[in-house]
């Protein structure tokens, strides 16, 4: 009878074999310390047609284990620190060569060793030359996406793969017989138009398509999941392996997911609980575990080839890590997200057999190498990763977390629209908090969340991804330095009345967190103005004669934000000359018009209009420079005034 019942055949008995593993995968596996990839691909090796047969040939599991294959790499691509990234380009670069070259060397040379025809032994060693960030959920739940080392892994991710698909191209079209002057011709013109499109082109469109019709958050996931498709089939289209696509829409995206979001999580949460377990399941399927153990062939070529591979790949990890001045602990996860093999070496297999150049005993070795490195990624991540401590927020930009404390129901549109033209750039968050008091009612509890509500819809509309926070505290200011510290905030933005006080810059609450915050604040007194259509800043030489500059530096950067998101002109109100406001300005932002004068604030009141938003700077504490601001914001006549304070 059990013959007649397996394989499955059925789309829901076949689906739910696949979430009952990806349940006892990992239940199983962890009492043991080995990471939940092992039970994984173990179990889809048992169930799978060279053991049990319970699950055969099934297209519904090898679908969800190519899209688990493409979300893996869309992770990493979304995940990726860009600006960490254009830091440490050097280093990506540097390790990405090295990871790249010593394995290809060492994998093509085993395969030659051992009897493989040349072209053969190029395709084995492309396979094990590329790498899967396998390790990644590991390190991820560890907070250190952000992490020096990993951010160098992740940019070298790119480079190897990219590198080693080439070299398969090569010597795939070298056996195939193809390969003239005219078909590199058109794939180099296709690789360059693509990259055009995914890295100019797709975040342009997307910034345009989250301001207007993704204002909701299921449509901007069905985009995200669309798009990373989308970019894999194009891909292949025009020859190259469609998880480089997949990597690449991930970056494409990356500044529109910011961590810690709801978008984020919503992503993060499906690849985790079911695409990239069901590729890892898929893998399992192939293994012949009879073929792992009898068959010489597979057993000499596997266990040199992992050699090769894993010596290659941790010896460019170590030098590299070294050179950089990475600890030893950061060094292993080097190694941890470069030894994983998946993608690449699939693609490889697959390219191999059908040109006949590998047959069953290679195919096996290599998926052995793929076990093993999947289980050493695994393990060196658990071993290392909890040794490196969590980045902080050096580095990060003024909009990657933009904080905005929102009580009034008549101003919170125009605060949280400040705030999302601020995050936007950097496709920031705006967290949209609420404090009350230990005695607050549900009714008071009830009322704040429903303004919530009101901020998130507005955040949404400026194309800024959002979150809410209702937080009790023993009060306001200890609610927001508190909500600062514990959301990671990058940018403080309080509402302000515009009026003056007897003591004191902007009032008590406001005051008392200007002088403690960790991070810059922006003080904005609403204007009436429900659109953007031109930057004025104000400033006066008393301003930059006390202090420093970095209320100008601050300012100068929520001018190039508001400009860039809003695409309006800018224009400076100065009592100094054109040559020194340019001195000053060091080349941060050009303005469009500058009008000097000795009389600043008549002169702004003779221009401010319409659609105007007035940006005042001031230094962290000075009650002369408060009453100025004060008559920046009489001045400004209504429109929206938002004064910088650096911290």
């Amino acid at each position: 009878m059990l013959p007649d019942l397996f394989p499955l055949t059925d789309a829901g008995s076949v689906f739910a074999v696949l979430l009952l593993l990806v349940l006892a995968g990992p239940i199983l596996v962890r009492p043991l310390r080995l990471p939940d990839l092992v039970g994984l691909i173990g179990l889809g090796m048992i169930v799978g047609p060279n053991v049990l047969g319970i699950v055969s040939g099934q297209v519904l599991i090898h679908a969800l284990g190519f899209v688990g294959l493409l979300y893996l790499m869309f992770q990493g691509g979304l995940d990726l620190d860009l600006a960490g990234f254009a830091r440490r380009r050097r280093e990506s670069v540097i390790f990405g060569a090295a990871t790249f070259v010593v394995p290809m060397v060492a994998t093509t040379a085993a395969a030659v060793a051992l009897g493989l025809p040349f072209l053969a032994a190029v395709i084995v060693g492309s396979a094990l030359t590329s790498h899967t960030p396998l390790s990644y959920p590991t390190i991820a739940r560890y907070d250190l996406a952000r992490n020096p080392a990993v951010t160098a892994s992740l940019g070298a991710t790119l480079l190897a793969t990219v590198g080693a698909l080439l070299v398969l191209a090569v010597a795939s079209a070298g056996a195939a017989g193809s390969g003239g002057f005219g078909y590199w011709l058109l794939f180099t013109i296709g690789l360059a138009g693509y990259l055009v499109v995914m890295l100019m082109g797709v975040p342009r469109f997307t910034r345009w398509f989250f301001r207007g019709l993704g204002q909701d958050r299921e449509v901007r996931l069905t985009y995200l999941l669309s798009g990373m498709v989308l970019a894999a089939i194009l891909a292949g289209a025009i020859g190259i392996e469609p998880i480089v696509g997949a990597f690449l829409a991930g970056l494409a995206f990356n500044r529109f997911v910011p961590d810690g979001t709801v978008i984020a999580d919503r992503v993060s949460f499906l690849g985790r609980s079911l695409f990239i377990p069901a590729f890892l399941v898929s893998t399992g399927m192939m293994l012949d575990p009879v073929a792992l153990v009898t068959d010489p062939t597979t057993i000499t070529l596997g266990a040199a080839l992992v050699a090769a591979e894993v010596a290659s790949k941790w010896l460019a990890s170590s030098l590299s890590g070294r050179l950089f001045g990475f600890s030893a602990s950061e060094r292993g996860l080097m190694f941890s997200l470069s030894v994983g093999q998946a993608a690449g070496a699939l693609a490889a297999v697959v390219v191999g057999q059908d040109l006949g150049l590998l047959g069953p005993d290679e195919v096996n070795a290599i998926i052995l190498v793929i076990m093993v490195t999947a289980l050493l990624a695994g393990v060196s991540a658990d071993r290392h990763a909890p040794n490196v401590e969590p980045p902080g927020n050096e580095g990060r930009s003024l909009g990657n977390r933009v904080l905005v404390p929102v009580s009034n129901p008549n101003t919170v549109e125009s605060l949280v629209r400040v705030a999302g033209q601020v995050a936007g750039p950097d496709s920031g968050a705006v967290v949209a908090l609420n404090v009350l008091p230990f005695e607050a009612t549900p009714e008071q509890v009830r009322a704040h969340r429903s303004l919530a509500s009101r901020a998130e819809r507005a955040a949404l509309a400026t194309g800024a991804e959002v979150r809410t926070s209702v937080r009790i505290d023993a009060s306001i200011e200890s609610g927001v330095l508190h909500s600062v510290v514990e959301q990671e905030g990058t940018c403080l933005v309080m509402g302000w009345e515009g009026q003056s006080r007897r003591s004191g810059l902007f009032g008590t609450v406001i005051d008392r967190c200007v002088a403690i915050s960790p991070v810059p604040v922006l003080v904005c007194r609403p204007g009436i103005d429900e659109a953007t259509k031109r930057v004025v800043l104000v400033i006066t030489s008393d301003e930059l004669a006390i202090g420093t500059d970095r209320g100008l530096s601050l300012a100068a950067d929520v001018v190039n934000r508001l400009t860039r998101q809003a695409e309006v002109p800018v224009l400076v109100v100065t009592d100094l000359s054109r040559d020194e406001l340019m001195h000053r300005l060091d080349g941060a932002f050009t303005p469009d018009e500058v009008m000097t004068e000795p009389a600043v604030l008549r002169a702004l009141a003779s221009r401010v209009g319409e659609g105007d938003v007035v940006l005042a700077i001031t230094p962290q504490a000075s009650s002369r420079l408060g009453r100025g601001a004060h008559r920046v914001a009489q001045a400004a006549r209504g429109r929206t005034v938002v004064v910088a304070v650096p911290k």
